[in-house]
């Protein structure tokens, strides 16, 4: 998708406030504010909200000598959700349909994202299990999500965010152990980049025990068909069903050609729009080709 004017004003917004907050008013503050400023009002053509992020993050370290730093969020939001994990996999696998009670949570979750809600502390759990109560996966999309993991042997997952990945390995939980016969692999970044996933957060949240986990080999925080491995593309190829979560995935892959469930939270005004779903709202799409 190509980058909206909505994006280009939250990533200054959301990235300037987490920067002042940290770093306080000085004259490297002028300078980040001053070149994101520049890069957001006359960004590359043809360029989509990962790529602009990445720019972002790489100004601050070109100023700092380091990208903006979501360390202390990682860890918050991994450690509070996996104080969750356990309760709430037992609790979702006595309802009457669990791979529709796990995928509410999965969509939910996508809330917590630093590059659009810079601010968010551990209330945002509160608030993504609120959102959970509330959602409804559209019953068609999820049929056929069923229909196609009976007869699948491997899903590729692609994550996106901190603390939503707790979740994210609960619905894989889920689904292996409704299909028990899919090998699931599961992609995350290759390096830091804002609060997005990366082989150290499935290590803390014990992924690995659930999924095969490789990089995506880029620190784009999407998917970004042009800089991702070898190994990603023929993943994506050739899985029988392909799942992804987040914005920065949906931008980055939505119209590429390829048969992908998207779960998302709408935190756009033109997401909503072609979603045609209500702002804050959690979906579940399907992509056909």
């Amino acid at each position: 998708m190509l980058l909206d004017e909505e994006c280009k004003g939250c990533l200054y917004k959301s990235q300037l406030n987490k920067v002042e907050r940290e770093k306080g008013q000085d004259d490297n503050l002028v300078k980040f504010k001053t070149r994101v400023a520049l890069l957001c009002e006359n960004p590359p053509k043809n360029y989509c909200a990962p790529l602009l992020m990445r720019d972002i993050d790489a100004i601050h370290r070109e100023i700092y000598g380091s990208g903006i730093d979501y360390s202390r969020e990682r860890t918050l939001f991994n450690c509070a959700l996996l104080k969750l994990e356990e309760g709430l996999f037992a609790t979702i696998m006595r309802t009457e349909n669990p791979l529709t009670e796990a995928m509410k949570y999965a969509m939910a979750a996508n809330y917590i994202d630093f590059a659009r809600l810079s601010d968010l502390d551990e209330s945002a759990v509160d608030l993504v299990m609120q959102s959970a109560a509330r959602a409804v996966p559209n019953p068609a999309v999820i049929k056929s999500l069923e229909n196609k993991l009976k007869n699948a042997a491997t899903l590729l997952y692609i994550h996106d965010n901190c603390g939503e990945i707790v979740l994210d390995k609960i619905l894989i939980r889920t689904i292996k152990k409704l299909y028990p016969q899919i090998e699931v692999i599961s992609v995350v970044r290759g390096s830091d980049i804002i609060n997005d996933v990366t082989k150290k957060d499935a290590e803390q949240i014990g992924l690995y025990s659930v999924a095969k986990v490789i990089d995506n080999g880029t620190n784009v925080p999407g998917t970004f068909l042009k800089e991702v491995s070898p190994e990603v593309l023929t993943l994506l190829d050739k899985s029988d069903v392909i799942i992804s979560k987040g914005l920065g995935n949906l931008e980055t892959l939505y119209g590429e050609g390829y048969e992908i469930f998207y779960s998302f939270t709408c935190k756009c005004g033109h997401i909503a729009e072609k979603f045609n779903a209500p702002l804050w709202s959690a979906v579940l799409a399907e992509e056909k080709i």
